[in-house]
């Protein structure tokens, strides 16, 4: 018998990053509202073989993951065995090589409903597939784990011995399709080294940040502090004045949004859509952090997050809604 529900697919940390975070908060806050017609297949426990019987077994599924080739390979097969497939494209269009930007359209047109993340996405997604839709990413946490007490200890330090602490992360160490850091950490450490009142967190949870750094450059600067190791970001907003996105690529952040939402200023590099409130600059190396935190007030960019903040989640349930009726 076929399930008139949602098959939740994706992964939920560890490892942490921005597709993780987002499907574990999703199926968190899914399950905190009491909407019961889904069920989470988790991709980095189960084998491909189950998620091909599971699908079989649920008219409506809803694909997390930033394989294009996954992507395609699911699209195609729901539409063979008559599934409705809701895709998330974590990311912004355009970022890959020709095919998997390939695979990534034609993915779009076997879906169902296409969720994007920001309008320059979004108005690539409607040429192909007019069901398209842009959804934010950012839900907020529903359970925070506390930092343990040495890393406190290290952050209170480093907030007594500084003026200013800028903090950014990375889930893990990528390259974009000209060779350079998708989350340009080393850059943006070369700049705030520079600096004389200010201090850098880096979180980088899988180490591989740190590791090519030090490859690189040898030595990790007395003002740059990386955290390598399990945390929820969001405490690491609590220490910091700022938060800098210096990303090539994106879709739409959850950090940023995060911020935002917990009043501390945002700047972010301008090669995406990035929401109100961001500071935004072109190359990170002209950028003087200091002078521009100074002059920027933080109350405003919150005021300007809670006026134009949206519901994810129930957005999210409108879709599996509509897409139950019209089965």
């Amino acid at each position: 018998m076929i399930k008139n529900e949602i098959l939740i697919v994706g992964k939920i940390p560890p490892p942490v990053g921005g597709v993780t975070v987002h499907v574990s908060r999703l199926v968190e806050t899914l399950n905190k509202r009491d909407f019961n017609a889904f069920h989470f297949f988790d991709l980095g426990k189960e084998s491909m073989l189950l998620l091909l019987l599971e699908i079989s077994r649920y008219k409506i599924i809803h694909l997390h993951t930033s394989n294009p080739y996954f992507q395609l390979i699911m699209g195609a097969h729901c539409r063979l065995i008559g599934r409705k497939l809701i895709i998330t494209y974590h990311g912004n269009w355009g970022r890959f090589g020709f095919w998997k930007n390939f695979a990534t359209e034609l993915s779009s047109q076997f879906a169902f409903v296409p969720i994007l993340l920001n309008f320059e996405s979004l108005e690539k997604a409607k040429k192909l597939n007019k069901n398209s839709v842009m959804i934010s990413a950012f839900i907020p946490p529903v359970y925070v784990n506390p930092l343990n007490e040495g890393l406190r200890q290290k952050l209170t330090e480093l907030r007594s011995k500084y003026k200013y602490l800028f903090c950014t992360n990375s889930s893990n160490l990528t390259f974009d399709k000209n060779g350079a850091e998708i989350y340009g950490i080393s850059d943006l450490i070369t700049n705030i080294s520079q600096t004389s009142k200010s201090a850098l967190l880096i979180s980088d949870p899988s180490g591989t940040n740190k590791k090519y750094f030090e490859k690189c450059r040898k030595k990790i600067p007395d003002n740059i502090l990386f955290i390598c190791r399990e945390h929820d970001f969001w405490n690491m907003l609590e220490y910091s004045d700022a938060f800098v996105r210096n990303t090539k690529t994106d879709g739409d952040s959850i950090s940023i949004h995060e911020a935002l939402l917990r009043g501390v200023t945002v700047f972010a590099s301008d090669h995406v859509p990035r929401p109100t409130g961001c500071k935004l600059f072109t190359d990170v190396m002209e950028m003087d952090f200091e002078r521009e935190l100074e002059i920027i007030s933080s109350n405003f960019v919150q005021r300007t997050l809670l006026e134009d903040s949206v519901d994810t989640i129930e957005e999210i349930v409108s879709v599996y809604r509509k897409c139950l009726s019209q089965y």
